[in-house]
């Protein structure tokens, strides 16, 4: 297994250097491209020229909450790469980077750990929950009061405890309901059987055709370390391709400022994604709500050591760590791309921006 050394980067670094092997032998590098050093254009942009990409989504369709993913290979193609993006149900995408039929995908911690894959970068900082009431104005009228949590093993019961010590709250101070699926949590607080809910972004638009609904608090301010998702890829093609990942993270990088800063253009890469299986004014409504929960910060956090072991914590003590997931961080964190693409981002944001 691959091990990693947490250390800050001394300089902003131009190439990322490598001591082992060359190139992957299904990430070609033909023309300029090398696998193991990246090379900037003069525009100060990556220069990706013959590298050929295959990446993975565990998301199954093309659904508007993903247009990040979509973004990410779009930005490498432009960047110079022939890349494309294949969409997989559960493990499928996962399994795919273990056979070699694809370099790397976005997916779950759990999913990517227990295929013996490791993590090298951020896909969603955040989990998409937003914590609502009809009734309710803010986070200090939660005492007494009944909350809806899908299940316990669910993102949203990792953040009640944020929820109840920023209330200065104990669990015995409210009553949790558990309904069994986040849809089931909308229809019980559209129906007025709970006072609160943890929803996803689609479920605020459906709660918003009910009537009045207030967002009492996001996942990002809640317990920031609960993501939804990472890239990962192999030990070995990690260890072979470190420049790839690192484009990979720009590429990344990049699409998360867009989200942040840029609407309309997420919007119509949203609408290029989902071939047009939404409206314009449909994905408006769909990134005012995701943009409530902040789930893609352009500012690097997310791959710090003790948020990638909280992630890990959580989703060990629910059952979902089995096999080879069951493995220290030191051997699945693969930190050194994410750090040397968030240096280079933030000395050079204007080329990786534009």
């Amino acid at each position: 297994m691959q091990k990693t050394v947490f250390l800050g980067l001394a300089t902003v670094a131009l190439t990322v250097a490598a001591a082992c092997g060359g190139a992957s032998p299904t990430a070609t590098s033909s023309g300029r491209y090398s696998a193991t050093t990246l090379h900037f254009r003069s525009d100060g942009t990556p220069d990706l020229r013959g590298l050929t990409l295959h990446m993975g989504n565990a998301a199954g369709d093309a659904t508007i909450g993903d247009t990040v993913v979509y973004m990410v290979v779009q930005q490498l193609k432009k960047w110079g790469a022939a890349a494309d993006l294949t969409n997989g149900n559960a493990n499928t995408t996962q399994l795919a980077v273990v056979s070699g039929s694809l370099q790397a995908t976005a997916g779950p911690l759990p999913a990517d750990l227990d295929a013996g894959l490791d993590i090298f970068g951020d896909n969603q900082t955040h989990v998409d929950y937003l914590m609502v009431s009809s009734t309710l104005s803010n986070l200090d009228q939660i005492k007494g009061k009944t909350i809806a949590i899908a299940t316990q093993s669910s993102p949203d019961n990792f953040l009640l405890p944020g929820a109840l010590q920023k209330a200065h709250l104990k669990q015995s101070d409210i009553t949790i309901q558990y309904t069994g699926s986040n849809g089931n949590s909308v229809n019980q607080l559209a129906q007025g059987k709970v006072d609160v809910a943890f929803v996803h972004a689609d479920g605020l638009l459906t709660l918003q055709q009910h009537g009045a609904v207030r967002v009492l608090a996001n996942s990002a301010v809640l317990e920031p370390w609960d993501a939804d998702s990472y890239l990962t890829a192999s030990p070995a093609w990690l260890k072979a391709n470190p420049a790839t990942a690192e484009a990979i993270d720009l590429a990344w990088l990049h699409s998360a400022h867009v989200f942040d800063a840029r609407k309309q253009q997420w919007i119509q890469a949203a609408l290029a994604y989902t071939k047009n299986a939404v409206s314009a004014s449909d994905a408006s409504a769909a990134y005012d709500a995701l943009a409530k929960a902040k789930p893609w910060p352009d500012d690097g956090s997310g791959m710090e050591k003790a948020s990638l072991q909280k992630n890990f914590d959580a989703a060990n003590q629910s059952g979902q760590i089995m096999g080879q997931g069951n493995r220290p961080l030191s051997q699945w964190a693969v930190t050194g791309p994410w750090q040397a693409a968030v240096a280079y981002f933030k000395a050079h944001s204007s080329a990786i921006e534009a």
